[in-house]
């Protein structure tokens, strides 16, 4: 089951759902939407009349990416309905082509992440400085945590279910892309292997991107909070 947080993107939603579609098939989809303004949920229900399997999760207010992707990861979980399930974005950057070799993958991997930063992998749209600080970031993060993966920010994730359960969901706090780090973090600290293959990322085309200060300061400062404890020895 695929899990896609959503919030003000309602013009993505026929365009994702038609490519996931001829790439996956009747692959389950679960959009959590955060009382989306421009009518986001409402495009899902319209959808969803004629696909019995699109779902949708409608929380009340904006609580945040991560959040969202941890509420969405414990209602598959408690309804035991797919042994594994894959977060992906709703601004058409994560290919939804790949999807049918990430499934392939997660039954014999227990995490699996489309990456921009193995050999095949890349980003398209951006220029030099967006290349730069992507790449920048990830070699900070990977270097302060000891994670063992090239592309710590992916977002493109497939996780089997069994391998989730090993976390406690409710504590992983971070929202932006901090949470695509510590969700990684906990992984690794439980033994967990991961598996990447190269995927290439896509700038939004429309929609506004949800990237702000406080996202960008919370990703400075888990890997600086992780490399404090490795030092210290609290891990």
């Amino acid at each position: 089951m695929l899990i896609i947080p959503t919030y003000n993107e309602r013009d993505n939603i026929a365009t994702l759902v038609s490519r996931i579609r001829g790439a996956a098939g009747n692959e389950p989809i679960l959009f959590v939407d955060d009382n989306s303004p421009d009518g986001t949920a409402d495009e899902i229900r319209r959808i969803q009349a004629t696909d019995a399997n699109i779902h949708l999760l409608a929380r009340p207010g904006k609580g945040g990416f991560g959040s969202a992707c941890r509420d969405g990861m414990k209602k598959i979980l408690q309804g035991n309905v797919d042994p594994y399930m894959i977060q992906m974005d709703a601004d058409l950057s994560h290919p939804p082509e790949s999807l049918p070799r990430m499934i392939e993958l997660l039954k014999t991997n227990p995490v699996v992440i489309g990456s921009r930063y193995v050999s095949g992998g890349g980003a398209n749209g951006w220029d030099f400085r967006r290349h730069a600080l992507s790449f920048g970031a990830n070699i900070y993060a990977r270097i302060l945590t000891g994670i063992p993966a090239h592309d710590l920010t992916a977002g493109f994730v497939g996780y089997q279910a069994n391998t989730l359960r090993l976390l406690k969901l409710e504590e992983i706090r971070s929202e932006g892309y901090a949470f695509q780090m510590e969700m990684k973090f906990n992984l690794h600290r439980a033994g967990i292997r991961f598996c990447e293959f190269p995927i290439i990322f896509l700038e939004r085309r429309s929609g506004k991107s949800k990237f702000t200060r406080k996202i960008l300061l919370e990703g400075i400062r888990f890997p600086l909070g992780v490399m404090e404890k490795r030092i210290t020895g609290r891990l």
